[in-house]
């Protein structure tokens, strides 16, 4: 596989967001990225340590407290920091009382919040040179601290962006082409103005610079 084209790739609104949090605190290298409590912080959380389960509470005061079961293993741990980093950062309420597909859409939410947070877009393009070897794919992981799996989930989905803003792309230039040839075309009448249709749609969908994207 070749290495990750981040020229190509289109990063959603919340990875931006996550981006210019971090940056803004300069949090700009993996290894920032231990540094838990300076990190809930800056979502305005703490982090308290419990035999008991990984939970979000907030105190009388409003206060986010993060209960981390300290009886994970360290990468676990990581990630159901980031996980539930995601509730003082993205939502309010109290889970208990809210409907159930409400519950879905926040725990939907927190997965996308955990796999950007702890691997945020920034720190990740000084890999991009890097292909999606199992060699490669475990010093992403080390450099990380992530288990190999949630690596491999994280660069599938940018592989995965790249490659469809590559066929979108692709389409585009065809439809283009196709639509400058008018009624001379070996088209008909009516499947130049399909393609002519078609070729504005896409051309209208494209993200512009602070559309929202999951």
């Amino acid at each position: 596989m070749e290495p990750l084209n981040f020229e190509l790739y289109r990063p959603s609104d919340l990875e931006l967001w996550i981006q210019d949090k971090f940056q803004g605190d300069g949090l700009n290298l993996p290894g920032d990225l231990e540094d838990w409590d300076r990190i809930a912080a800056l979502f305005g959380a703490h982090i308290a340590y419990t035999e008991g389960e990984t939970k979000v509470m907030y105190d009388e005061d409003g206060d986010c407290l993060i209960f981390l079961n300290i009886h994970m293993d360290k990468l676990q741990q990581k990630l159901a920091f980031f996980h539930e980093l995601s509730h003082p950062a993205l939502h309010a309420g109290n889970q208990l009382q809210m409907p159930s597909s409400f519950v879905a859409l926040q725990e939907t939410q927190a997965g996308l919040f955990q796999l950007y947070s702890a691997m945020p877009l920034h720190m990740l393009r000084a890999f991009a040179h890097l292909q999606q070897q199992p060699h490669d794919l475990r010093l992403v992981a080390e450099a990380f601290d992530v288990p190999l799996s949630f690596a491999r989930r994280r660069l599938d989905r940018i592989a995965g962006r790249i490659r469809q803003e590559h066929e979108d792309r692709r389409l585009r230039a065809r439809l283009a082409d196709r639509s400058s040839l008018g009624q001379d075309s070996a088209y008909s009448e009516l499947t130049s103005r399909l393609l002519h249709q078609l070729y504005q749609q896409t051309r209208n969908a494209s993200p512009k610079k602070g559309s929202i994207r999951p």
